[in-house]
């Protein structure tokens, strides 16, 4: 007899559903699905890595091993590319509850020979009919084979892509409290971008999103952004009739169409409640959306969807007219902040047969066609201050006006910034001032941000109330200042905020 037997098997998942005619997840329709491109590992008695595989397109694994030797199979919730490939990727799904180790499941510690050479795994869902009373083994293998589905995708526009690793982290622990991490103290999805790492709510008769795959991708998106492509979000909360700043509304808008898009179907669903039952929805591609314009995520969300399956002189569902330009070196490297004006004008740029397409998106939206600057727009969003979008601050010490509030909400709603645009000619260092105008309050605290090309070159954030000042060398080039009321920005200022503001520049030397 042979002295090495070849061991094989197939992996799968229960993957729990969204209800078709109700809210929910239907446990009565759970199917197993094929575990897609994961790690599977061969232990010896030791729990020592013999030898290692990933996973077919349905499932399927081979691996060898020495007769009568005990081997179990291991397979991890991770998705890694294979070291001869052009592209590369790892994502894996961790537990933020417990040292974000790696979520697996293992088979039986058995003997390799022939009556043993078949083991195949699956990960049950844990749901007895009423609760989960068993372990929860799916999910975590759920939440990475929608990643795996966005990979697939990606990778068929660029098939050397470079994805940076990535860590999915959930626990059914991981709840709506807003606190530890490490307790599972989440709030709610979110992606983070200096922890590298995308956090899933798990707390049944709470909220739980490892079957809400739009959920997963929409903040798959926003890791897209910040790795491959470019955001220029603040984040914070938002809803589809929110009047946004534009910068959010883009980010957001943006990765529910991106999710939409990746998984072909524009109905967003986000499960909750008791016994998973009850149902948050949003229809990505509704053309007559409530709030309207460049400061709206339901507005972007549908651009972005309408024009992937849009025909008109492309390819319906093709989501690389979207994902090159994204990745172009002139939106990543923009002066403008990153918007649905610049990735109009960087479409248009990269295909101008779908200009008459993007365009009519934008106008359905009441969005001006301009350019990246959103200059000429006409859409106030309700107050004249809020155009235009980008204000032009001169070097001579010319006093330009500007107001922020809180009308439309804190911190990251439409009005509480004000951006303004500087064209620096001579390099040398300059200085920035803002100070209170009109009626003066007695509290208001201006906060100046400056940047290029959406990085934070310095920021000015005294506690002084009513004036600041900046001090920056500045070399030649384009450069936008944002400038907002520290007490618009609060969630805990109560009453409203409202104070304008002179903003002065000129060069020292």
């Amino acid at each position: 007899m042979p002295a090495i037997i070849t061991l094989s098997g197939n992996i799968t998942y229960d993957f729990v559903p969204h209800a078709a005619e109700q809210d929910g997840l239907d446990y009565t329709a759970t199917v197993a699905r094929p575990g897609r491109g994961l790690l599977v590992e061969l232990l010896d008695a030791n729990n020592q890595v013999l030898t290692s595989t990933i996973s077919s397109q349905t499932g399927a694994y081979s691996l060898n091993a020495t007769r009568d030797k005990l081997v179990r199979v291991r397979v991890k919730a991770q998705l890694l590319s294979e070291s001869d490939n052009s592209a590369q990727w790892d994502f894996k799904v961790t537990d933020n509850t417990s040292n974000n180790s790696v979520y697996a499941m293992a088979g039986s510690l058995l003997a390799a020979n022939e009556a043993t050479a078949v083991r195949d795994l699956n990960a049950s869902s844990g749901w007895s009919g009423a609760a989960y009373t068993q372990p929860r083994v799916a999910a975590p293998f759920a939440i990475i084979d929608a990643i795996f589905t966005g990979v697939e995708r990606l990778l068929a526009v660029d098939d050397a892509l470079q994805f940076p690793s990535l860590e999915l982290r959930w626990s059914e622990d991981n709840n709506t409290a807003d606190g530890d991490l490490a307790l599972g103290e989440i709030a709610t999805s979110f992606y983070s971008s200096d922890l590298n790492a995308i956090y899933i709510l798990g707390s049944e008769n709470d909220d739980t999103d490892e079957y809400d795959r739009h959920v997963i991708l929409h903040e798959w998106g926003h890791y897209i952004e910040a790795k491959l492509s470019r955001s220029d979000s603040i984040g914070g909360s938002h809803q589809s009739d929110d009047k946004l700043d534009f910068r959010v509304a883009m980010s957001e808008g943006f990765s529910n169409a991106f999710s939409a898009m990746l998984l072909d179907d524009p109905v967003y669903r986000d499960t909750s409640g008791v016994q998973q039952s009850d149902d948050f929805r949003i229809a990505v591609n509704r053309i007559d959306n409530t709030v309207r314009g460049w400061y709206s995520e339901a507005s972007v969300q549908s651009i972005f969807y309408n024009f992937y399956v849009s025909d008109t002189n492309k390819t319906a569902r093709d989501i690389a007219d979207v994902f090159t330009v994204i990745r172009r070196d002139n939106y990543i490297n923009s002066d403008a902040f990153v918007s649905i004006y610049l990735f109009a004008e960087q479409l248009r740029a990269a295909d101008p047969t779908v200009t008459p397409t993007i365009n009519s998106l934008l106008i359905g939206q009441n969005i001006a066609i301009t350019d990246r600057f959103g200059a000429d727009e006409s859409n106030s969003g309700g107050a004249a201050a809020h155009l235009p979008i980008y204000k032009t601050l001169p070097l001579n010490n010319t006093a330009v006006n500007v107001c922020s509030t809180n009308n439309q909400g804190a911190y990251n709603k439409l009005g509480v910034s004000q951006f303004l645009l500087l064209n620096v000619v001579s390099a040398g260092n300059y200085r920035i001032t803002a100070a209170e105008s009109g009626t003066v309050s007695s509290d208001s605290d201006p906060n100046m941000y400056l940047y290029f090309r959406g990085e934070i070159l310095q920021e000015a954030t005294s506690a002084m109330v009513g004036s600041e000042t900046l001090t920056h060398s500045l070399l030649p080039g384009a450069y936008v200042l944002e400038l907002v009321d520290d007490r618009a920005v609060r969630d805990d200022f109560n009453g409203n905020a409202y104070a304008c503001f002179d903003v002065r520049a000129f060069q020292l030397n």
